[in-house]
């Protein structure tokens, strides 16, 4: 019963799909008989209207070339041959001569009125040409052709000359021969009256073609007024309309030389002929053709459909080996239950190795993964799947514990309701979900941890700020001071050293700023330089000694378990990490207590090398254990009172931790709170051998002090800085160690005096790199772009710009130093001196 209602369905909709191809290929046939038509028709209108308007152009031409002639020739006599001549050469009705007033004389002596109306203002008044259809009393409708030309003719005065055809010779011009004469046309205003009528089986005059169409055509008014529209626009068009119940085409297109229509009508029987039986015979093809296709398809299907049923059972037996083959290496489990007892009813043989729980087991009794649920509302879950509709599915995030390892995993389950065979079955599906959940937990810990760095972003802009206004507020307050006291120099020299300190605070937390910046931009490099590590190590002390002094603190050096105290190593850096390391020593500890440095050298297996142990130790207020493990985290500070209370940006033992890491060394923290604590450097350098030729000098003309100002009289500097502030500064510094300078206010300033001095004149250029007009950089490069001796002015740059790709970016356009802005007076000197000498 159930094939017989298929076969019945499969024929439907056989015949259905023949009925519906069928009527959409008449469709297309009619549209594309519609469309080949009109274009057809188009054509041959246009051609048409191309010979009505060759007619008027060449009429136009000849009745120049004529009124040029009479206007030329003065025998009156010459004149009547020649229009006779011209008339029976040219076919046209008769030659008038025409006053102002509309009055006409021919050459053979008649004479008449025109009613021209406004065309006789365009043609007299604006002297235009003219067509116009007249009627001349005693004659048939005529076109006339006029063009303004004045004279006197058998004493008639006249304004313009004529031609006429008669309404036949028109006619002709523009007659359609094609479809054996069965077209019809007509000239019309863009109004709708018919200004010529060229119909086939002409019955009666037609005054008005639009009002026509309205009478006794099928068009609606909505077609009548897209009509009415495209003459008025001299927009062309085609449509179908009905007349005596009989269909036409009719195709409209403006004509070039005037405001007309050219119409054409034929009827559609005459221009489909052959189409219609061409698609009357198509049409029974393709039927024929679709009606075997389907028998053939039926006999295919019924074919079919045996077979189907033949292999049914082999086909079962192989989808239910293939899919048990593929469960094996899929993180899901499949279950398919009937749903009136739960039977199981097929499992997938991957049960065990997903869940831990025995396939046969699990056959025998679904409720066997009952045991392997952490998930409290397992029960009410598969009690709502008892509800559930054929199509209905219900979804669980589902936490177990494998039977075997017992693992805590995580499983997705969906049941799906469905009716196989008329019978309701559960087709159940748990994927494992394990994996998943410990990325998206990870993904929420890295959530975390980038919202912890925004708040501690924030927090550091709090404390920078702080930090910063608390030296600005000295400063300032100092400046105040100072400026009250003036007389007072013990006083005024005390609020400068005071200023100084809270200056040089200022720049080193701006310094540490900028490092922090180049570190996470991967912009800090590394510069190697042969040091002696004990020296090093003297010098810090000496530079430490004044804090520990002022403090009152012990402090302890210990280098006796260093062996090869030559090595290779970023001096700058390492410095900047001691110096880090023990400032925060010195700061966190209490007065009288001990701060002690011991430098050891270990034993290492890399050849060449040394293994140097740094270990810093303090007695101070030491740091919590939570604390600790994050203090080398950008912008951190312990929130104790005390630490709130000592400046600082949070960044110097971040900075100290990733210059150690750039070095390859490790850094390790040993601390209790109120017993101190204490940091562990190890870092491995290349020592350098000693050279035992090499002379132990120093330089000790590399500072300069200010009475050393002998050398530099009657030396000439050219200053480039655009605030006058800076610029007053510099001068008055500079002038006190005996040069003269010139002050330039931008780079152009800078480049005009240049290129108008000679060689000589200056002995230097101070260069500020950002300024108005013209940059230093610009400057430079002009500079150096110059002729002679004077190109090669050595110029040191002086900018806030601290980075050391502004040093390289200065250093690659030539000049010959570079200072940082606050300006180092003692280093600048140096310099100088060195380039002068």
């Amino acid at each position: 019963m159930k094939n017989r209602l298929k076969n019945l369905s499969v024929i439907v909709i056989i015949v259905v799909v023949i009925f519906i191809v069928s009527f959409q290929y008449y469709s297309f046939v009619s549209r594309t008989i519609y469309n080949e038509s009109v274009s057809h028709l188009s054509e041959i209108l246009h051609q048409a209207n191309l010979s009505l308007t060759h007619f008027v152009d060449s009429n136009w031409v000849s009745l120049h070339g004529w009124a040029d002639y009479i206007e030329d020739v003065s025998d009156e006599k010459e004149i009547e041959k020649y229009i006779r001549q011209v008339k029976e050469e040219n076919n046209f009705t008769d030659f008038y001569f025409v006053s102002q007033e509309g009055n006409f004389q021919t050459v053979s002596g008649e004479s008449g009125y025109l009613n021209l109306a406004d065309s006789l203002s365009d043609l007299m008044l604006d002297e235009k040409d003219v067509r116009v259809s007249s009627v001349i009393p005693g004659q048939s409708q005529l076109m006339m052709f006029f063009t303004p030309v004045s004279g006197t003719f058998h004493g008639f005065k006249y304004d313009a000359v004529a031609i006429s055809f008669n309404k036949t010779d028109l006619l002709n011009s523009f007659k359609i021969n094609s479809f054996d004469n069965n077209v019809s046309s007509f000239l019309i205003h863009k109004d709708g009256r018919v200004i010529l009528d060229n119909a086939v089986d002409k019955k009666e005059d037609i005054y008005n073609f639009v009002a026509m169409l309205e009478k006794y055509s099928n068009l609606s008014s909505k077609d009548l007024l897209e009509i009415r529209e495209n003459l008025k626009k001299g927009t062309p068009g085609a449509t179908v309309i009905k007349f005596d119940n009989i269909n036409y085409y009719m195709i409209y297109e403006p004509v070039e030389f005037e405001d007309w229509t050219l119409v054409g009508l034929v009827p559609t029987s005459v221009v489909n002929s052959n189409m219609n039986k061409l698609q009357l015979s198509t049409m029974f093809l393709v039927a024929a053709v679709m009606i075997a296709i389907g028998i053939i398809l039926l006999s295919y299907f019924v074919k079919e459909n045996q077979l189907k049923l033949k292999k049914k059972d082999k086909q079962i037996v192989y989808r239910d080996e293939l899919f048990s083959k593929l469960s094996i290496h899929v993180d899901d489990v499949f279950f398919m239950l009937d749903a009136r007892d739960f039977h199981v009813e097929y499992i997938s043989p991957n049960v065990e190795k997903i869940l831990g729980v025995s396939e046969k087991l699990v056959r025998e009794n679904i409720h066997e993964l009952d045991c392997i649920s952490k998930t409290e509302n397992i029960i009410p879950f598969f009690d709502s799947i008892l509800n559930l509709k054929s199509g209905q599915q219900n979804e669980l995030d589902l936490e177990y514990v494998h039977n075997k390892t017992g693992e805590e995993r995580w499983a997705h389950v969906i049941v799906l309701c469905s009716m196989v065979e008329e019978e309701k079955k559960y087709i159940i599906v748990m994927s494992d979900r394990t994996e998943d959940r410990r990325v998206n937990q990870a993904l929420e810990e890295s959530v975390k941890a980038a919202e912890s760095a925004n708040r501690a972003k924030s927090t550091f802009l709090t404390s920078i700020s702080h930090d910063i206004r608390t030296p600005m507020n000295a400063i300032l307050g100092y400046t105040t001071l100072a400026s009250m006291n003036i007389e007072n120099d013990e006083k005024v020299k005390e609020y400068l050293s005071k200023i100084t300190s809270a200056g040089n605070f200022l720049l080193s937390l701006i310094n540490d700023v900028l490092d922090m910046s180049r570190i996470e931009s991967g912009k800090i490099y590394l510069e190697e330089t042969e040091v002696n590590i004990l020296e090093d190590f003297n010098n810090l002390k000496t530079i430490i000694s004044e804090q520990i002094n002022n403090k009152h603190l012990n402090l302890v050096m210990d280098t006796s378990n260093v062996v090869d105290k030559n090595i290779y190593c970023d001096k700058k850096r390492m410095n900047q990490v001691l110096l880090n390391l023990l400032s925060n020593a010195i700061k966190f500890t209490d007065p009288g207590d001990t701060i002690s440095v011991r430098v050891s050298q270990l034993k290492t297996s890399s050849k060449g090398k040394g293994l140097y142990e740094i270990r810093i130790k303090d007695t101070g207020i030491g740091m919590s254990k939570e604390f600790v493990e994050k203090i080398f985290n950008p912008f951190e500070r312990e929130q104790i009172s005390t630490v709130s209370r000592i400046p600082g940006s949070g960044l110097g033992m971040s900075i100290a931790k990733n210059i150690i890491d750039i070095m390859g060394g490790t850094i390790d923290v040993i601390t209790e709170q109120g017993k101190g604590t204490e940091f562990i450097v190890k870092l491995e350098f290349r020592l350098a051998l000693a050279d035992k030729n090499k002379a132990e000098t120093k330089d000790q003309e590399s500072l300069l002090t200010l009475k050393d100002t002998e050398k530099f009289r009657g030396k000439k500097i050219l200053l480039a800085e655009d605030n006058d502030l800076n610029s007053e500064i510099i001068v008055e510094i500079l002038e006190s160690y005996g040069f003269q300078l010139d002050v330039a206010e931008n780079g152009k300033d800078a480049v005009d005096i240049i290129s108008s001095s000679n060689v000589g004149d200056y002995d230097l250029i101070l260069m500020d790199i950002q300024m108005p007009v013209m940059d230093g950089y610009t400057a430079t490069q002009i500079i150096r772009g110059l002729n002679g001796e004077i190109s090669k002015i050595p110029i040191i740059a002086i900018t806030a710009n601290a980075l050391e790709e502004d040093k390289a970016n200065a250093l690659a356009l030539d000049m010959n130093g570079y200072v940082t802005k606050p300006i180092d007076i003692p280093k600048l000197i140096d310099i100088i001196a060195g380039m002068l000498e």
